[in-house]
């Protein structure tokens, strides 16, 4: 019995040796496993979309909802708030018959911030393919003069007003990302991508001396605004497409962590009536990467 309780003990000694010595020789391949990644940046959006928020309407493609600043002027209701409110701020002809829109600006929209969650795989050193989803919250912004009579020097009968339009703009895009690696910390990328995206119409306002006038119509196309009826809140935007270039430099402060700051060029179609063509638009990003240890490959030492 002592002789067996000894065997035991050798051959548990020598396995467990063996099974040191082989767990020592296992690392995990860093080049392999996923990545996960948080960016921000400013997304700069096209004019010719920005155009929608104009509120002309096309006549092919839109439908009541769609901005149109006729709307805005469209019933004696409105006409007469519009009417109080440049009395209160001018010495104007007390006229509603007589208001206009004498000039519309072309739309720009401003720079805004975008966000992006992602996840991709690393077959190597230099090639991974992934999915991120991003969202910006977009703001287009012009200028409208309303015409009316205005007895005051130097007056050029016309009030000066303003056209904002708001959207959100969410993208699922699938992306090629190739690292072309150095002997530094810097390495640069090249990347390519292909997107579904969604635009949803938020709001889409005139405004007059601070006041804001919806161009949207969300009662129907027989809308009176002199009686009670129910708001419909029509859906306005929709899905498109589009496709994407970029460029970075990947900044690694370990092998598991790095930032990368990224320049992305997207040709898009975006869905917004009339002005859906497809253009170019421009996202500037800051990408913070985390490695996965997890899912990493184990692979022996060389010798």
């Amino acid at each position: 019995m002592k002789k067996i309780f000894i065997s035991l003990v050798i051959v548990f000694t020598a396995y467990s040796y063996a099974f040191g010595q082989e767990k020592s020789n296992i690392k995990r391949d860093t080049t392999k496993g996923f990545d996960f990644f948080f960016n921000a940046g400013m997304y700069v959006g096209n004019k010719k979309n920005a155009n929608y928020y104009r509120g002309i309407p096309n006549s092919m493609e839109s439908d009541y909802a769609d901005p149109n600043i006729m709307y805005v002027l469209g019933t004696g209701f409105f006409r007469q708030q519009i009417m109080d409110i440049i009395l209160d701020n001018y010495n104007a002809e007390n006229d509603t018959s007589k208001l206009k829109w004498n000039d519309l600006s072309g739309m720009r929209y401003t720079a805004s911030m975008s966000f992006g969650i992602g996840i991709r795989y690393r077959f190597g050193k230099n090639l991974s393919i992934g999915v991120v989803l991003t969202q910006a919250r977009m703001t287009a912004q012009g200028t409208a003069y309303l015409g009316v009579k205005i007895y005051e020097t130097n007056s050029n009968d016309e009030v000066k007003c303003g056209l904002v339009g708001k959207e959100r703009r969410t993208a699922f895009e699938l992306i090629a990302n190739y690292i072309f690696p150095t002997q530094s910390m810097v390495s640069p990328f090249l990347e390519v991508g292909l997107h579904v995206n969604n635009t949803k119409v938020v709001s889409s306002n005139v405004i007059v001396e601070n006041h804001s006038f919806t161009m949207i119509n969300l009662y129907g196309p027989n809308h009176d605004p002199t009686i009670t009826q129910t708001q419909l809140n029509p859906r306005l935007g929709g899905v498109g497409y589009g496709f994407s270039a970029a460029f970075g430099l990947r900044i690694s402060f370990n092998k598991w962590a790095a930032i990368e700051p990224t320049a992305q060029f997207r040709l898009e179609k975006v869905n917004l009536a009339g002005y859906n063509s497809m253009t170019p638009n421009y996202n500037f990003m800051i990408r913070l990467v985390i490695g996965d240890k997890i899912f990493a490959k184990k692979v022996a030492k060389s010798e």
